[in-house]
Order: structure tokens, then C-alpha cells, then sequence
């Protein structure tokens, strides 16, 4: 006899199983788009399910709040911006100055082509959880950008708490100067926008490690 609780149910060739994980990932793209195109705070339930073609139910099937959904969206945004800054280089020997250059184009990439990830950044609008879990996320990438740019080199510790400041700085000032870019308040092209992070990010760490 078949045990009914190993059935998988299926609706014109999907799982049900597999159902309930588009339905997920129907949510956040529709809470993203909804962020790239207004703010945190304007955002509604009704707003995201209408958005992603599905009632409330199945809102509330995966997440409690809308800041729950928001949540799971910055954790989503870590994985895209640790695999952009840690993508194997198309020329090993860049130095210093060539590996910090593809860690902040990753990073910048990654706000720029989608522009609901940088709302996440820079609209403080939210709950605590919210707050905190973008403030982990700009310290774990930061010090990850630290991490690829300088290598193998030997710091000392107190040189490492100040590269992981200028880097924090570097990537909190980026996510507000690409949102500054989107809305049309900086008069450069997207190459020009990274150029400028680089060489910010350069003068700061050249400041710490002279050699580097």
C-alpha cells in the first residue's frame, strides 16, 4: 500500500514541493522590484503579493512580517556580493591595485545592476533585525574586500582594524553614492563611478601600508 504522506503531489508537471519554492522566490523578486522603484516605507503585503501574482496567504506561508521578507533579501544580496568580490580573477598577477579594483567593481556591479539591493543598503526605514542584519552585511563585505586586496601580505592588528574602517567606510559610502547615481544626482558614467571608488578605497589603504 502506498503511504499517502510519500505522495508528491503534482500540478501540471511541478511538485508541490517545488511549487511552494517559486512561489518564495515569486516574493522576493517582487519586494525587491517593489524596492528599485519606491522606498522600505511606502512597501505594503498587499503591494509585494499583488506584484508577485499570488494572495496573501502565501505570504504569510513564508514570512511573518514584510520586514521578515526584507530580511531574507539582504541575506540573499550576501551571497551575490561575497560571490562577486570573490570571483577568480581572469588575470592572477593583477597586485594590489588590480585585485582592489575587481572587488569594488563586484561590489558596485551588484548594486548597480539591481537597484532594489542598494535600497536595502541605504533605507534605514525598519525593524531592529533589519538594521542589524545590513550592518553585519556591510562588515562581513568590507572586511572580505579587505581580505582580496591585500592577500598574502602581513599586517599588524591595529593595521587591520583601520584597513577594516576605511573599507567599511568605502562600502557604506558606495551603496549611498550608487543610489546618488540611480536617481541621477552624480554626473558620471558607471565605469567613471568605479574608477572613483577605486581610487578612494587606494588612497585610504596607501595611507596604512605605504608598500602595499
Amino acid at each position: 500500500m502506498t503511504d499517502p504522506v510519500a505522495v508528491v503531489r503534482q500540478f501540471r508537471g511541478v511538485s508541490a514541493a517545488d511549487r511552494v519554492r517559486q512561489r518564495r522566490d515569486a516574493l522576493l523578486d517582487a519586494g525587491l522590484k517593489a524596492l528599485a522603484e519606491g522606498n522600505l516605507a511606502s512597501i505594503t503585503v498587499d503591494d509585494i503579493s499583488a506584484r508577485a501574482g499570488l494572495s496573501k496567504r502565501y505570504f504569510y506561508e513564508h514570512f511573518r512580517t514584510r520586514n521578515d521578507l526584507f530580511v531574507t533579501l539582504v541575506e540573499r544580496l550576501i551571497e551575490q556580493l561575497t560571490a562577486a568580490v570573490t570571483a577568480p580573477s581572469k588575470a592572477p598577477d593583477l597586485g594590489t591595485y588590480g585585485r582592489l579594483q575587481e572587488a569594488v567593481m563586484g561590489v558596485v556591479s551588484v548594486l548597480i545592476d539591481n537597484p532594489g539591493n542598494t535600497r536595502l543598503f541605504v533605507d534605514t526605514i525598519g525593524g531592529d533585525q533589519l538594521r542589524d542584519t545590513v550592518r553585519r552585511t556591510e562588515h562581513a563585505i568590507a572586511a572580505l574586500v579587505i581580505d582580496v586586496t591585500i592577500g598574502d601580505t602581513q599586517v599588524t592588528e591595529r593595521e587591520r582594524t583601520r584597513l577594516d574602517m576605511a573599507a567599511l567606510i568605502l562600502v557604506a559610502g558606495a551603496a549611498q553614492a550608487v543610489s546618488d547615481w540611480l536617481d541621477g544626482d552624480i554626473d558620471l558614467s558607471r565605469t567613471e563611478l568605479i574608477e572613483e571608488f577605486v581610487r578612494v578605497g587606494a588612497a585610504a589603504f596607501h595611507t596604512i601600508l605605504p608598500d602595499l
